[in-house]
């Protein structure tokens, strides 16, 4: 077998477990709650801890990843991420059930920032669009069959189910890495540039701040003394970073890296689209459950053309950026993204099964279109020595777009249903129509996304390129 295809299946099950891991446990939530006898708001924090920690360190293990051998930081945060997964699933009280996710977090961080740095290392610069394609197929996968997986779990097992199930396929996922992936070459230690810690302490710092306004801000209020704090404690964290990147001799984030119009649009891109895809995610469940008094059973067969049109249309999008280049493919998908959440904003009232199915369709291949070349396109970009910081900084983006989105959508929510029951709808109206708003409204940022992936330059493909760093991605 050939070393490049090895790798794909050394991260096969990286790329499918946390996705999976997720799905099924928002399912699990209210009873959850119900066993460890707390309220709804305090039993979300077994998903937002977890994101908080991921989401903050993914910077700081991409350019770790630079530094030190990527399969070895791989196969130690997929077997941290297991360790989280059983101390989650055998938990005595909720403390240590927070305590085993913030572990998952952690081990979650150190797969993420450099899955994508193995699987365009392992790959020529021609095919680097597939290869992030197929990659995609297991998150996408693990996204499609979670909530069947936690229904199952929930109807034949207990909560801690949703939790231990990670367990062997987190081992099979290890045994996969240790047998399937390569070492990169190692700097020598003479020549190794020194880890930047306290760009690493400023940056991780910086992005908690804000992820703990995003995720909570609603609930304590914009105006309280904690979410005007952190804003304040975000800015300062953030200047800081910003100074000391451009002074450390090897800093964390190389600043010049976003001088490229690539690179950067890229960047913008992942968190737009990530954005309005994840008001998609929050939305739709409240609007076919809440809104329309869907069971959650036909909700769920509803919520599934959306993953099954990424599963299918990400490897054929990669396979055409690598010929085409990334530009019209993500801001096509987008454009298509946009008009599906305009095509749910007009449904009116009561629409039926074969009213939903096409725009959610739509959506799922509009963001099936995006996602691989986009992913490319940041990849690419970059000289080798940063691979791994270009990787963590794409999963930052990623994870910043999706808080971004669950924000959003609950502000938008919030600010238009007083509106609509102002203006005498019923409660059930006006909770459909509130949702039709927050609908237009990830259909305005989903447009602002094609944009951005229009202004990148001529994002050709890495097979006709010309560009240094992306002729040396393989080194």
């Amino acid at each position: 077998m050939a070393p490049k295809w090895r790798t794909m299946i050394g991260v096969s099950l990286g790329a499918f477990c946390p996705p999976l891991g997720i799905s099924t446990i928002s399912i699990g939530l209210p009873v959850i709650a119900a066993s460890l006898h707390q309220p709804l708001t305090s039993t979300e924090w077994v998903i937002v801890i977890y994101t908080l920690v991921i989401t903050a360190l993914l910077m700081t293990f991409g350019r770790l990843g630079d530094l030190v051998s990527t399969k070895r930081l791989y196969v130690i945060g997929f077997s941290v991420f297991t360790l989280g997964a059983f101390a989650s699933g055998l938990s005595p009280g909720f403390g240590w059930l927070l305590a085993g996710r913030a572990v998952q977090g952690l081990g979650g961080a150190m797969m993420f920032s450099v899955a994508a740095a193995i699987v365009t290392r392992a790959f020529p610069p021609s095919e680097r669009g597939l290869a992030l394609g197929i990659n995609a197929v297991f998150i996408y996968a693990g996204l499609t069959v979670g909530p069947l997986v936690g229904a199952f779990v929930l109807l034949t097992s207990s909560w801690r189910g949703l939790f231990l199930i990670s367990v062997p396929l987190g081992i099979a996922g290890v045994l996969l890495a240790i047998l399937f992936l390569d070492d990169r070459e190692v700097p020598a230690t003479r020549n190794r540039p020194r880890f930047d810690l306290i760009g690493a302490l400023l940056g991780s710092l910086a992005l908690l701040c804000l992820l703990l306004v995003l995720s909570q801000g609603p609930t304590w209020g914009l105006s309280s003394p904690a979410t005007i704090g952190l804003l304040i404690a975000c800015a300062g964290l953030a200047l800081g970073f910003q100074r000391w990147e451009r002074r450390a001799a090897a800093p964390i984030v190389d600043l010049s890296m976003f001088a490229d119009r690539l690179f950067s649009a890229a960047l913008a891109s992942s968190v737009l689209a990530y954005l309005a895809i994840f008001m998609l995610n929050l939305l739709v469940p409240f609007y076919l459950i809440h809104g329309l008094g869907f069971d959650y059973f036909h909700a769920g067969i509803l919520l599934t053309p959306v993953p099954i049109a990424m599963v299918v249309f990400a490897p054929i999008s990669g396979w055409l950026s690598d010929r085409i280049g990334s530009r019209l493919l993500t801001a096509g998908g987008m454009l298509l993204v946009a008009g599906s959440f305009y095509w749910l904003s007009r449904l009116g009232l009561h629409p039926s099964y074969a009213d939903l199915v096409p725009p959610l369709l739509i959506n799922g291949v509009g963001t099936g279109l995006f996602t691989s070349p986009n992913n490319s396109a940041v990849m690419g970009a970059v000289r080798p020595g940063r691979v791994g910081t270009a990787a963590g900084l794409l999963a930052t983006s990623r994870n910043l777009g999706m808080a971004l989105g669950t924000a959003t959508a609950a502000a938008v929510i919030a600010l238009r249903l007083p509106v609509h029951l102002a203006d005498h709808l019923s409660p059930t109206a006006a909770t459909l129509v509130a949702y039709q708003d927050g609908f237009l409204t990830a259909g305005v940022v989903a447009l602002l996304a094609a944009m951005t992936s229009m202004v990148r330059g001529s994002a050709r493909s890495a097979a006709t390129a010309t560009r240094p760093a992306e002729q040396q991605v393989m080194g």
